[in-house]
């Protein structure tokens, strides 16, 4: 059972909008008890915690829609230190796009001694003989490669049964076919699951849209999507997670030739002034070809998005509250009463300036505090 906290004097932003009034927040077995006007707190001082928070600011943990955690070799001691590095940079919850085992999942979560970061998982993602992602080392060497619709429907089955958040296809050129595309986001609707797809190039994201998934990851690193894509993508109700840490990341190299990051970022000016809703992730992972550090990278990509015309209260709500709702994490996101105990505290306004997210005072996940140290 976590200890009763206190912060008082404290400007929250609610995960929506900031809060001009200060406030005092009350945390107890994991989540918020309440949210009242500032006071000194010291009639509650023999009951827990007590944080002065004047001129800092509280706000949900960071949600970071897209990362990997290896599994190949098995690696927990290597993630349990990915996990709390991303707890230290104030991400409280990550989305493993691939390639975790649902045992690894299982022990990283019951294992813990200390808070860490929460994570959702995908388990294999789907794809196609002779795609680029088909030669990836993957932990099973068999249950990836969807080249038929029948194999689509056998990939969507045995990903339930395993128990998945969610449902990954790569729309890779070469890659699975449109049909198969199709089939898989028909069968993962049909069990309740959200379908995210990898798609990195312009051709790619067409499949995808055509395909009627739910969220797109990644932006078009060989041709910007055009004006008038980018309101059929609004129209549609795509959601985008674009990752430009990993876009200028990988247009940086020389792994890949003929990448374009001034492509992906048009891309999300264009998408966000169309009003498509944008979200964070940062496909942060251990490889040598295009290294996203796990945490840190989070500061960086809210940076990017502000630089491609996102408000820095758009950015925080992407991080936040946006994130939280389009991926079902709903009981969390909102400092608000009744939810999850999953916050960051940090000196400043990050509505003024996206960078204090680096200058954390007090990370909290389900109300427990993280070693900052």
């Amino acid at each position: 059972m976590s200890k009763h906290v206190i912060i008082s004097n404290v400007h929250i932003f609610d995960g929506i909008s900031l809060h001009a009034e200060q406030q005092t927040v009350a945390l107890e077995n994991g989540v918020i008890t309440s949210i009242e006007p500032a006071s000194d707190a010291t009639a509650n001082a023999e009951t827990g915690d007590i944080i002065n928070g004047m001129g800092q600011t509280l706000m949900p943990g960071l949600i970071d829609c897209h990362v990997h955690l290896p599994a190949f070799p098995k690696d927990h001691q290597g993630n349990v230190g990915r996990l709390q590095s991303l707890a230290r940079a104030g991400v409280t919850t990550a989305l493993d796009m691939g390639w975790m085992t649902p045992a690894e999942v299982t022990e990283l979560r019951e294992s813990a001694q200390q808070p860490l970061t929460d994570i959702r998982f995908v388990g294999l993602f789907a794809t196609a003989s002779g795609s680029r992602h088909s030669s990836f080392h993957v932990p099973r060497s068999t249950g990836f490669l969807v080249d038929s619709e029948a194999d689509a429907v056998r990939f969507v089955k045995d990903r339930i049964e395993e128990g998945v958040d969610y449902v990954k296809i790569v729309a890779d050129v070469p890659g699975p076919t449109q049909a198969v595309i199709n089939k898989l986001v028909l069968e993962a609707r049909k069990a309740d699951k959200l379908t995210i797809a990898h798609a990195a190039r312009l051709a790619a994201y067409n499949m995808a849209r055509e395909g009627g998934v739910d969220i797109l990851t990644h932006a078009p690193l060989d041709t910007a999507v055009s004006e008038a894509d980018a309101i059929k993508i609004k129209t549609e109700g795509l959601v985008v997670v674009p990752t430009l840490i990993m876009d200028q990341t990988l247009a940086s190299g020389n792994a890949i030739p003929g990448l374009s990051y001034a492509a992906a970022k048009e891309s999300v000016s264009r998408m966000h002034r169309a009003g498509v809703t944008i979200l964070t992730g940062t496909d942060a992972n251990g490889s040598r070809v295009a290294p996203v550090q796990h945490g840190p990278a989070m500061w960086k990509e809210c940076e990017l998005l502000v630089d491609a015309g996102l408000s820095t209260q758009e950015v925080l709500q992407a991080a936040t509250s946006l994130a939280a709702g389009h991926f079902r994490l709903h009981d969390r996101g909102v400092v608000r009463v009744g939810k999850r105990a999953d916050l960051i505290l940090v000196q400043g306004n990050p509505l003024d300036d996206i960078q204090a997210l680096k200058a954390l005072r007090a990370v909290w996940i389900i109300g427990e505090a993280v070693n900052l140290a």
